[in-house]
């Protein structure tokens, strides 16, 4: 007797549960469009990863309305939805299903422009720390003098006795060298600044690389899932739609 009695609520249990899902999924995307930035890749990506992460809950809500749908078509004691509510849900899933087509282009062109963006970056932060590099070298070079008037002073003042002598004068001859022979000083400093800017050039590359490769899998990821969930609405939109027309 439990079971009978309690057979007429099932259809309306499943239809209630997944209309709940599908007006909390198109609010909460409401609330994501309520912040758009269109002209902004980071939010499109961050908008279209997120819509696509939840889109499988109106998709959930609709198999629970249309398995409503069906158990109440083969009760005779469930009341019968108004068939105008059925072409709606139809409709909806056919919407939702050219709304998920049309992010894969979406998600593609601002991860693009992101990529596009961030590799900028990279550029001007590389080409900033060389600046960096050639600045500390005229620094050095402008050094020069003060060096050698405070190494001059130390050894006029007869205070070094050796080994400290001899290692004053041998850096007082180096520097004099170096500040009257512009090819000496390129020379004395060409081996460190090949390698800091090595190390500026392999650390661009990486950077690059990690981020042109962060790209690709959260495009494809977004992307297939999207895709997947467009299908997913449209045969269930279509395919209804078809029925009943």
């Amino acid at each position: 007797m439990k079971a009978t009695n309690s057979s007429p609520w099932t259809p309306l249990i499943l239809k209630l549960i997944g209309a709940l899902l599908l007006l909390t999924s198109l609010i909460d995307y409401l609330v994501l469009l309520s912040t758009a930035k269109f002209q902004d890749s980071q939010w499109v990506i961050t908008f279209t990863t997120q819509v696509v992460d939840r889109g499988v809950f109106p998709l959930i809500g609709l198999a629970l309305l249309f398995t409503g749908f069906w158990l109440e078509a083969n009760s005779s004691d469930a009341t019968r939805t108004a068939p105008w509510l059925r072409l709606t849900a139809l409709v909806l899933s056919s919407l939702l299903g050219l709304f998920f087509l049309l992010i894969v282009p979406w998600n593609v062109v601002g991860t693009r422009d992101a990529v596009d963006a961030q590799m900028k970056q990279i550029g001007q932060e590389a080409t900033k720390a060389e600046s960096q590099i050639d600045a500390q070298i005229q620094q050095f070079r402008g050094q020069l003098d003060s060096q050698l008037a405070q190494i001059d002073q130390l050894i006029s003042s007869g205070q070094l006795q050796d080994p400290q002598l001899a290692q004053a004068k041998q850096q007082q001859t180096q520097l004099k060298r170096l500040k009257s022979d512009p090819k000496a000083f390129d020379a004395e400093i060409a081996p460190k600044k090949t390698e800091e800017l090595s190390k500026i050039k392999t650390r661009k590359q990486e950077l690059e690389s990690q981020t042109q490769g962060n790209a690709l899998r959260s495009g494809l990821r977004t992307g297939l899932n999207s895709l997947l969930l467009a299908i997913g609405y449209i045969i269930i939109g279509w395919s209804g739609l078809r029925q009943m027309l």
